[in-house]
């Protein structure tokens, strides 16, 4: 018996770039708790509220999008890395920008 192999290579998983604001951060830790590719740790440094933030330990973030979700504060979230409007654009459009 023969194995059958895939007609179409498996496409590539989506990647994504997180953006911190660390200010705006309480030091919840929600975030890391709830990324499903451990892309975020604890940071050691504090913010200038006293709180330590999160901090990308790697990057297999897939933009799912969890950590800002969860985010009390909205100090947290993902774009794509490869965006139809490019890096900055996707960037303004996330900050608020119009």
């Amino acid at each position: 018996m023969t194995l059958r192999i895939p007609v179409l290579p498996q496409p590539q998983p989506p990647r994504g770039t997180v953006h911190i604001r660390v200010e705006r951060c309480k030091g919840c830790q929600l975030c890391i708790e709830c990324c499903p590719t451990d892309v975020l740790t604890l940071s050691v440094g504090f913010n200038a509220k006293g709180y330590h933030y999160p901090e990308v330990a790697s990057d297999a973030c897939i933009t799912c999008q969890a950590c800002a979700t969860i985010c009390p504060d909205y100090a947290i979230f993902a774009t794509p890395l490869h965006s139809e409007a490019g890096p900055a654009r996707t960037l303004e459009l996330a900050l608020g920008g119009t």
